[in-house]
């Protein structure tokens, strides 16, 4: 299910495995990596850097948003689709 995370951008929610703030020791891994293999997107805008998401194609999603308004919006989308079947 695709859920939108910031103007304009989608994301498949089945696909993100983890959304961590930019500041973390595993955030920097993650993007030295996705820098290295080219997987790297950087979704900001010109604005600081605030969330990494990890997806399961290897791909890392750099966001301005603050990591816990991300997975806030990723439980309400969920949840609402729980509800609805």
């Amino acid at each position: 299910m695709l859920i939108q995370i910031v103007k304009g951008v989608f994301v498949n929610s089945d696909r993100i495995k983890a959304v961590v703030p930019v500041s973390s020791a595993m955030a920097k891994q993650l993007r030295e990596t996705a820098n290295f293999s080219n997987k790297m997107v950087n979704l900001t805008y010109g604005a600081q850097a605030r969330s990494v998401i990890y997806i399961d194609s290897g791909h890392v999603l750099i966001l301005a948003e603050k990591a816990t308004k991300v997975r806030q919006k990723l439980l309400k989308k969920k949840g609402q689709v729980r509800h609805s079947s």
